[in-house]
């Protein structure tokens, strides 16, 4: 089949991913979890920027002299747009909490009690140094993202929250473009195509688990991941 074709039929795989981490994050909003489970879940999502930005911080500055300005452009804009979502996430902590948070406390801190996060898939699959996997991720992680905190910005009662929310979601919609572009770029041929789906089915689980263990089950979720992916959570 042709690249886009193939990204066509990536995108569709997708859908189950998406829908059941939409259950999953509506579900835990909706429960009203206290002040410091928010507090908690937030400092997760404010590290988990952070690492996105500086992973794609790291890839642009690797790219070589002669790379595609158009991408070198794209990226520089990823990595300001993690930067901005990290300040965001951070502002959303402080408005939880009352008071001002020490950055550089709260990130220690995640790292010797870590939750589950979506950018460590960034090394797992070395995507810094293999072009298809980083697609893999944006299109994959980063589209799943906008679903989800579309979907949180919508069901949170507060607006201080549901507004930055509807704006990283927005953002991530559009790295996510960004992934799809470069995928209908590299998946030319058969072999590639391969590699790119079983990539891409692994990158589906590992998100289901990431999104499994940061909200609250929901049966039907887990079955549809069960039909599409025959994962078991």
């Amino acid at each position: 089949m042709t690249a886009k074709e193939f990204v066509k039929k990536l995108s569709a795989d997708n859908e189950a991913l998406f829908k059941a981490s939409e259950m999953q994050v509506a579900t835990y909003f909706n429960n009203q979890p206290s002040q410091e489970e928010l507090i908690e879940h937030f400092t997760g999502r404010m590290v988990n920027e952070r690492m996105n930005m500086v992973a794609i911080a790291d890839k642009v500055a690797r790219m070589p002299m002669d790379a595609d300005t158009t991408e070198l452009r794209l990226l520089s804009k990823q990595a300001l747009d993690e930067a901005t979502h990290f300040e965001m996430v951070k502002e959303v902590i402080e408005h939880i909490s009352g008071k001002k948070i020490d950055v550089a406390k709260a990130i220690a801190h995640e790292a010797a009690n870590p939750t589950a996060k979506g950018a460590t898939l960034i090394e797992k699959y070395e995507a810094s140094n293999d072009e298809l996997s980083l697609a893999l991720y944006q299109f994959i992680a980063e589209g799943r993202a906008e679903v989800v905190w579309d979907k949180m910005a919508e069901v949170i009662e507060d607006k201080f929250i549901s507004t930055r929310y509807a704006k990283i979601a927005r953002d991530e919609g559009f790295h996510s473009k960004i992934g799809r572009t470069k995928l209908q770029e590299l998946c030319v041929d058969a072999e590639t195509q391969a590699r790119a789906e079983k990539i891409a089915h692994e990158i589906r689980c590992d998100l289901f688990r990431i999104s499994a263990s940061n909200t609250t089950p929901v049966a039907e979720a887990k079955e549809l991941v069960r039909e599409a992916y025959g994962l078991v959570v």
